[in-house]
């Protein structure tokens, strides 16, 4: 058999996880001497209330080496393989920890799929990897597989205050300079796993308008199989953004508000699209 794992920032439902069996391996949020496992003790109602009156931003880690392995061996020894599905290596060390555990179990039976993004294209990818089980495909077909979906996801996403990812160090130097001067609301998307602002308005309604443009310039050019929206705390905007997606591309749309991981380095309010194109 061939299981699955990935980590919390696929925000996966818990109905999605215990039907198909999936294992989560859960990232960490600090504020201060205040340590929680996202998913686990916080939720994601009280991690944004705890954002809104923390002064410094909340830290994240990683799991560690010995959280995989505690994972990973019970499944080996029931004689399973392993398709581990983790967040950009580009955002968070998460990959590396789950590389080292990996060889640390001196196995092959593991296969580790950098995503190069994070949500709803984590699950894009799993239902990928679900589908070929589904249809009794080896080991290593599946990986490969996986692994080539990868080339297919494309995400952006729009901050109303880029503060958050400039104090979590995940622009550059430069972008976050831009954004510290002009107080912009930057369009941003995973390049190669990295966030890069592709774009910049002063206006919150213009980047929606914009995101929304982009979703109907690649469907039209590319076409779209998947498409997912992410969302903060503002999860009625969320709600309604999907509709406008859906009215737009008339094809269904999921939506997923993220929790304590990407709510750190998002703010409390940010819109995001995940694609799956053909």
């Amino acid at each position: 058999m061939v299981k699955i794992v990935t980590d919390s920032t696929a925000y996966l439902e818990e109905d999605f996880t215990r039907e198909n069996d999936i294992k989560v391996v859960p990232l960490k949020v600090s504020f201060g001497e205040k340590h929680f496992i996202e998913g686990v003790d916080i939720t994601t109602t009280e991690f944004y209330e705890l954002l809104a009156k923390s002064e410094t931003l909340p830290k994240t880690s990683q799991p560690s080496v010995q959280d995989f392995i505690d994972t990973y061996k019970p499944i080996l020894e029931k004689d399973n393989h392993i398709i581990s599905v983790h967040i950009s290596g580009g955002l968070s060390g998460t990959i590396n920890v789950a590389n080292l555990a990996k060889k640390t179990l001196n196995t092959e039976e593991i296969c580790i799929v950098d995503s190069l993004s994070t949500g709803i294209i984590i699950q894009f990818l799993i239902e990928k990897a679900l589908e070929l089980i589904k249809h009794k495909e080896d080991f290593k077909h599946i990986c490969s597989s996986v692994n080539a979906q990868v080339k297919k996801m494309l995400s952006r996403f729009i901050l109303d205050d880029l503060d958050y990812m400039v104090k979590g160090g995940r622009l550059n130097k430069t972008e976050a300079l831009i954004g510290s001067i002009l107080h912009v609301k930057p369009i941003v998307s995973f390049t190669n796993g990295k966030s890069k602002v592709e774009g910049i308005t002063r206006i919150w309604k213009e980047a929606k308008t914009r995101l929304l443009a982009y979703a109907g310039k690649i469907n039209k050019d590319i076409g779209i199989e998947k498409i997912g929206v992410h969302c903060g705390a503002n999860i009625e905007e969320g709600k309604d953004f999907k509709r406008m997606i859906e009215g737009i591309l008339e094809i269904p749309v999921v939506m997923r508000q993220v929790g304590s991981v990407l709510g750190t380095y998002g703010g409390p309010k940010w819109l995001g699209l995940g694609m799956q194109t053909k």
